[in-house]
């Protein structure tokens, strides 16, 4: 078989793990499972297009094989704005949005024990989780974490729940009833009734929160917003360090963006607490041993041995894009296409995949495979990672076709800090709201632009994407990132 049939039978997934339907296919386990569902993982962190959710999928997705049940709460199309009205004045800011998140979890964990086929308990404390969903919610037991969150209300008694709420553990005084019951009551016996079940069947309960940040676009501006994520991350650490002694098979893990995860210490310095916690999700290459088999590229070989079977064991990938055929260049020197593909990538699946699929649908055009198919197939690559970006952008900055056409102006080469304040107050920019250190900084954290050091013997970059916690240093040369080149330059106001 040779290489471009090779490319045009390779099925590469989709870009979004959450979306792809052969993930389970080729999917490239890291150890996640030892790591985040066994492990003391809370919280799963990484940079948009880095595969939290494929990961969250994953995890799902393996819950019969590993006798577990499992419950993905998708925060896609859920009632923020409805939650962020509902403040438990009992707390400070910014934890006033643990009552409710603390509910959604209980219920879902309560949800959880009374369907679960394996449990055969039949205890007071199990019958009344019962009696609990049944009467609450009855048969309509999806998406519990929407429907919860618009039916509490804020009273001047605290925040309420109008319908059936557990017994209070004064069982013989209080009847359960259909009136307004406060959430935080709820809570206190609802907890001890998860925990003595827990304790008692020690059966393995995940609960899973992704696509928290898909709000983020809406609030980025809005402080409640980080509250009530600071909220949701807080009993999430407390809930799971409480079950753990009970049952240490159960537990709640979250999937967040890095770039929102870091801004939670300025609203809150306790937040530093959940590191320990926490597996950062990073593909980097960062140093010259990295490249000799990275995990990018072991996830692009994966797929297409999964495709072409006459392919496995081999190295796949070099097999496709072979440097002697392609024969592309960067700085006038050959360059292996996967080197040449990492850097205009911010070193996320997401866009690998994506650059794969151009380059596919390029040669499926052209019926060639060369460095013009790979050339033509940049574009359109870098185009969609301008739009990719300007979702991103546009909460800070909604002026991105101005940005764009900016940047377009900085050009290919490196410039120093004065030269970047000098085009952008001569090109008087005024409705992109930042400075021009701020947008610097700006720009650096999200990845489009690099600094750079260059000598005589090398060029070193140093760059968010090759280390997530690195910030801007403006007494050096930046330069734009290779990716975005072609895309400025094709861009349109």
């Amino acid at each position: 078989m040779n290489a471009i049939t090779a490319l045009l039978n390779t099925d590469f997934g989709n870009p979004d793990g959450l979306y792809d339907s052969n993930l389970e296919h080729y999917f490239l386990d890291q150890c996640y499972w030892e790591n985040i569902v066994e492990g003391k993982t809370y919280f799963v962190i990484g940079r948009k297009g880095t595969g939290k959710s494929a990961i969250y999928k994953w995890i799902c997705n393996k819950q019969n094989e590993k006798g577990l049940l499992i419950s993905n709460l998708s925060f896609r199309s859920f009632p923020f704005e409805k939650l962020l009205r509902l403040t438990d004045d009992d707390f400070s800011r910014p934890n006033q949005y643990q009552s409710i998140w603390k509910y959604i979890i209980l219920s879902e964990f309560a949800k959880q024990i009374v369907l679960d086929q394996g449990n055969v308990d039949k205890s007071d404390s199990y019958m009344e989780l019962i009696e609990f969903v049944n009467l609450r919610f009855g048969k309509h037991l999806n998406d519990l974490h929407s429907k919860i969150t618009t039916q509490p209300q804020k009273t001047e008694l605290g925040l309420q729940y109008r319908g059936i709420g557990p017994k209070t553990t004064s069982e013989s005084a209080v009847q359960i009833s259909d009136g307004l019951d406060n959430i935080s009551e709820i809570n206190i016996r609802l907890e001890d009734l998860i925990l003595t079940n827990l304790a008692n069947n020690q059966r393995a309960y995940i609960i899973q929160f992704d696509q928290l940040d898909d709000n983020y676009t809406l609030y980025v501006d809005n402080r409640k917003y980080f509250e009530a994520l600071i909220s949701l991350f807080k009993v999430v650490y407390s809930l799971n360090s409480v079950i753990a002694p009970y049952n240490n098979k159960a537990k709640v893990i979250a999937y967040l963006r890095s770039d929102i995860f870091y801004q939670f210490s300025s609203h809150d310095p306790d937040s530093a607490k959940f590191d320990y916690h926490t597996y950062h999700l990073n593909w980097s290459i960062v140093n010259k041993n990295d490249w000799d088999n990275p995990a990018l590229l072991q996830l692009m070989n994966i797929r297409i041995e999964n495709s072409i079977k006459e392919l496995f064991g081999q190295s796949s990938f070099y097999y496709i894009f072979n440097k002697r055929f392609i024969k592309l260049r960067e700085n006038d020197k050959p360059i292996e296409p996967f080197r040449y593909i990492t850097h205009r990538t911010f070193h996320r699946p997401r866009d690998f995949v994506q650059f794969c699929i151009k380059i596919q649908d390029q040669a499926k055009h052209l019926n060639k495979l060369d460095y013009e198919t790979v050339l033509t197939a940049e574009k359109d690559y870098s185009s969609w990672l301008i739009d990719e970006l300007k979702n991103e952008i546009a909460p800070v900055i909604p002026a991105t076709d101005t940005l764009f056409a900016f940047l377009r102006t900085l050009g290919t080469r490196p410039f120093t800090s004065s030269e970047f304040k000098d085009k952008f107050i001569k090109g008087r920019h005024q409705n992109i709201k930042k400075s021009p250190e701020a947008l610097l900084r700006y720009l650096y954290e999200l990845g489009m632009i690099m600094n750079v050091n260059i000598s005589d013997s090398r060029t070193e970059f140093y760059s968010i994407i090759r280390n997530e916690k690195s910030s801007f240093e403006p007494r050096m040369k930046a330069v734009l990132h290779a990716g975005l080149i072609k895309g400025l330059h094709t861009f349109r106001e």
